[in-house]
């Protein structure tokens, strides 16, 4: 096989001299300590080759004599090689390479924009659901007890009994729940309330549905 400089090379295979460097670079080619490329080497790398001249010296012999033997001046042969390899060439190889690629890239580029598209949907979403809670009417806080307001939502037990036995001290004939209801202002139905009290031994009856304060 001959044995080429990077020049010669590329111009036998077609190619640059920089995809031969890189292929150099890679390991796929190897060079002699004198910096050249073995035509096999080309080969084995998968490069196809174009008819390339080598001149080889072929050194002869020649008798003069029968008795006497001398040494004839080397004589140069041309001597061509003719090499075709059907052989995929590199540069093919690595566009399909950078085309397949370049489809994973565009694939991971429309799945990123899917992922925007709906994350910026979720966000909308969400900004929708807080202003509608912003523009919803807020509750009230409950009122505090006052003029007009019945006493007995926040009045405790003791305190309730204590009013009850002073209105029945201002009428000693008596007066029924609904009466003393009415009189506190109240809207709680005392009639359980005086009943209790009454078994408490705080009111006594003094006739149907009636009660007045029990006698000490």
């Amino acid at each position: 096989m001959a044995k080429l400089t990077i020049s010669d090379a590329a111009r036998v295979t077609g190619v640059s001299r920089m995809l031969l460097y890189r292929y150099i670079k890679a390991g796929k080619l190897s060079r002699t300590p004198d910096g050249l490329i073995d035509t096999a080497e080309l080969l084995r790398a998968g490069l196809m080759l174009q008819t390339s001249d080598v001149t080889t010296p072929v050194t002869m012999l020649h008798d003069v004599t029968p008795s006497a033997v001398t040494p004839q001046a080397p004589v140069t042969m041309p001597v061509t090689e003719a090499v075709t390899s059907p052989v995929t060439p590199a540069a093919s190889t690595e566009t399909r390479t950078l085309e397949r690629l370049v489809d994973v890239l565009q694939r991971e580029l429309d799945a990123a924009r899917e992922r925007e598209t709906m994350l910026l949907q979720m966000l909308s979403q969400m900004q929708q659901q807080n202003q509608r809670l912003l523009d919803m009417p807020r509750t009230p806080p409950p009122p505090l007890p006052g003029p007009g307001i019945p006493a007995a939502v926040s009045a405790p037990r003791g305190d309730m009994r204590r009013r009850i036995v002073t209105l029945l001290q201002e009428h000693p004939e008596g007066l029924s729940p609904v009466q003393t209801r009415q009189l506190l202002g109240l809207a709680k139905d005392l009639g359980q309330t005086m009943k209790a009290m009454a078994r408490d031994g705080l009111l006594r009856r003094v006739g149907p549905g009636r009660y007045a304060v029990s006698r000490s």
